[in-house]
Parts: structure tokens; sequence; C-alpha cells
């Protein structure tokens, strides 16, 4: 497989799916009358721009740049779907609490969330160690106690959120992406009575990368040995980017050589850690996957027995549009 295919990859939104491809990507989220409904849009063209962007050990932190920005705009899409329908049940003529026109506010609504995020899964494992009293360890030791302290803190924070429904309805949207996309890369046509046979388990999912981090990062932390706290902790905020990037590769190189041994070795602890971020999917939520896949893929046709969907701006409105390239799609800030 060269560097120049391009695989298909994606994410799970509320009651939906999110499909990227190399210039668009497409968002099909399922309403509660059954309404399937799309908005496709642009992808940045910023690598294309910039040719450096492409260099290995810089394009994984700007494809993780992209990815989250994107990642939050398809999220914020699935909501104003889903408050769009609120409000015409309900039969409002006010406007619905939509996102889409407060896209600095959702920013800084994330600020939050990472400070939470890099204190507990980056700076509290490094002070693990140290709670433990571990003197008479050397510095090998005390970094493998931080790495597993970090991947106990992954483990028990996604086995927390699972607890919640919708949480895991988001799970199993999860699952229906990989199996639509697993079923798509077999070379199966892709109808839900397929992907249903299809693992919801991917060896590009980010689930994996999250484990390859903490492993990397390991590694990486090592030769560092084990300075006072303060610069400890300094030296770790400093490794996230490096220890991103050689992650990045590795789950590249494993995405792209799965059928191989070595490929499926590096695919392997990641697997097992997505049986905590994946659900098997229900017929609907993988029809939901295909909708947006075929939005997207040329090679993938909507199945004849299915509903057509409907198509909507990043606002959530349902617009008269019969086809999602046709679609006005503004490019928000948010």
């Amino acid at each position: 497989m060269s560097d120049n295919d391009h695989f298909y990859g994606g994410q799970a939104i509320i009651e939906g799916v999110m499909m990227r491809g190399t210039d668009a990507w497409v968002a099909a989220v399922r309403r509660r009358d059954g309404t399937v409904v799309l908005t496709r849009q642009p992808v940045s063209d910023f690598a294309e721009k910039h040719k450096w962007a492409k260099w290995p050990l810089v394009r994984g932190n700007i494809a993780l740049v992209e990815a989250l920005s994107l990642g939050i705009r398809s999220l914020i899409y699935s909501f104003n779907v889903l408050a769009e329908e609120e409000a015409e049940s309900l039969g409002t003529d006010q406007e619905p609490k939509t996102q889409a026109s407060s896209g600095w506010l959702v920013w800084l609504s994330i600020i939050p969330a990472l400070a939470l995020g890099i204190g507990l899964f980056v700076l509290l494992p490094a002070w693990v160690p140290d709670w433990l009293h571990a003197e008479t360890m050397g510095p090998v030791g005390k970094n493998l106690i931080e790495a597993v302290a970090r991947i106990l803190a992954i483990i028990g924070y996604i086995a927390a959120v699972s607890l919640m429904p919708d949480v895991r309805r988001v799970f199993e949207y999860h699952g229906a992406e990989h199996a639509t996309i697993n079923c798509l890369e077999a070379g199966e046509p892709v109808r839900a009575q397929n992907c249903s046979k299809f693992s919801p388990l991917h060896p590009r999912c980010g689930t994996s990368f999250l484990l390859l981090f903490v492993v990397v990062k390991l590694l990486l932390n090592v030769p560092l040995g084990w300075p006072d706290l303060w610069l400890r902790l300094s030296l770790r905020l400093a490794m996230v980017l490096p220890a991103a990037a050689i992650s990045y590769e590795i789950l590249r190189y494993g995405g792209r050589r799965r059928d191989s041994w070595l490929g499926q070795l590096l695919a392997a602890p990641g697997k097992l850690l997505q049986r905590l971020t994946t659900r098997r999917p229900d017929q609907q939520q993988l029809e939901t996957a295909i909708y947006a896949l075929a939005a997207l893929a040329e090679e993938v046709e909507l199945p004849a027995d299915v509903v057509a969907p409907k198509y909507a701006n990043m606002d959530g409105k349902i617009t008269d549009e019969t086809h999602p390239t046709e679609i006005a799609g503004e490019e928000e800030t948010v």
C-alpha cells in the first residue's frame, strides 16, 4: 500500500457518525423521528498550502490539531440538528439554542477540558511514584510506575463515562463507524447486513493512539532520568508533542500494513483498549454510518432500500437541497 493511498476515517458524534475524506467531511445525524440529516463541508487545506506540514514527525501534530477542530465542529453540528428537531416538536417560533453562532464560546469551554486532560493523564501520573515513596527504585522503575498510572487513569476514565447511557450510545456509533470502514476496506458491498459481520475495532482508531502515546512517552521519559518534581512536570509537558508525533507515525505505519504480522502486532494493544470505547451497533446505527460514507466516497452507493436523507447547514436547519455537494456549506469558525 503506497503512501498516496487514502483511507477514510471519522468519529462518533451525538446520534450519528462523521466521516472524513481527502477534501471533505460528512456528518450524518439520526433525528428522533428517524430522519437522517447530512451536511458536507470542506476540510482544511493547510497541509496542501504548506508542504512542510506533510513532513514525517510534523504531520502528526498538524493532523491532531485538525482532527480536534473537525471533531468539535461535527459535534456542534449534531447538537444543532437535534436542537432544531426539539424546537420543531415544541412548535415554538423562537430560534433553538444552537451553537453555530458562538464558536469562540465553544473553544473557551474546551480549554478547561484540555487542562483537566493534561492534569489527569500527563501531570498526575508523573507524581504517583513520589506519592508511593518509590525512592529505592531507579529512573526506569519510576517511569514504569508513571506509565502504568497513566494507563490506569485512561482506563478508569473511560470505564466511568461508559456508565452514562448517552455515552454508551456514542460508543455504539463508534462501533458503527469502524464496522462500516472495515467493510469498505475489505472490498465488500457496504450494506448494513454486511457491515454487521465486521469488527467494531479498527487499527487506526484514536483509542489506539492513546495507548501508543503512553508507551512512546515512557521511552522518551526514561533518558531524562527522574529530576525534581517541578522540572519533571515541565519535561513531561515538553515531551507531549514529540510523543504525539512519533505515535502518529507508528499508527499510520500499522494502519497501512494492517495485514502484516508487524501491523497486527502494533494494532493488538490498541484493539484491546477499543473494547472499552466501542459497542456492537444496531441496524439503524450502521445505516447512519453508511449514509455518511456514501455521501463522501464515490465508491459507496446508498442502498436502494433506505429512505433518502435530508440535508442541513451547520446550524442544523434542514434545507431544500437534494445532494450534499450542493449545500452552501459555510466555513464557520468554531
